[in-house]
């Protein structure tokens, strides 16, 4: 079965980044699988310059890697990449805090609130997709109500492997999706009472135990390959 669908040919490049983006995000393809263009130019309908120019956008994010003379495959996360990130993106979003803790409006706090309801009714509906693009979304305005370029940036580059992360923990088992509601919430409040600190202590532990269970997820599904390589 295709995993992808034919695309405009307007912002090639992009375009095919995106697909191949979601399907990574989405566990279509999945860390260790090789990429092979001649598959995707054919399935996109698209020549190969804006497959590799999108492979080449990919790896920069982190996404994908390529090998000499063996192309490219889907990146696997090991246990030090995984604190690497998480620990960055700690970094990050309590830089986000201490930039705009003074100066959210009530917009700001509503848009929160209303995120958390969305994630709410997502798992009501066990619409888990949809429940990790509100979870991101709600990150994402944070960091963006900073205003800074630099941050928003460097946010953006690795926002793309945590939400491949974020799917690998799913895909490992059962996982309690109300976590991230009460995390939200946690934030929410610190932001509402304008504590710096308690702010950037919030993101320490959520980004730490999320990290946690990620590496947990990565080392669950090397087992399985492993089991899975044995001859039986």
């Amino acid at each position: 079965m295709d995993v992808f669908s034919q695309i405009r040919p307007v912002s090639l490049r992009e375009q095919v980044a995106d697909q191949i983006r979601t399907a990574i995000i989405e566990g279509r393809l999945r860390p260790g699988d090789h990429i092979v263009e001649a598959a995707l130019t054919e399935q996109l309908g698209v020549s190969r310059t804006p497959v590799r120019e999108a492979l080449i956008l990919l790896e920069r994010e982190g996404l994908v890697v390529s090998a000499p003379n063996r192309g490219c495959f889907v990146r696997s996360f090991a246990e030090a990449d995984i604190d690497a990130i998480f620990s960055m993106r700690t970094t990050l979003e309590n830089f986000a805090g201490e930039l705009i803790i003074d100066r959210l409006t009530q917009d700001d706090y509503d848009y929160m609130r209303d995120s958390i309801a969305l994630q709410h009714a997502a798992i009501a509906e066990r619409n888990f997709k949809n429940v990790r693009s509100i979870d991101m979304a709600f990150h994402r305005h944070l960091v963006q109500r900073s205003q800074h370029p630099l941050l928003i940036r460097s946010w953006t580059e690795i926002v793309a492997q945590i939400a491949a992360l974020l799917y690998v923990r799913a895909d490992a088992g059962e996982y309690d999706e109300y976590r991230a509601i009460r995390d939200h919430e946690l934030i929410y409040d610190a932001y509402a009472r304008r504590d710096l600190a308690v702010l950037k202590e919030h993101n320490h532990q959520i980004n730490a135990r999320v990290a946690d269970e990620c590496k947990f997820a990565v080392r669950q599904m090397q087992n399985n390959n492993n089991r899975r390589a044995v001859p039986g």
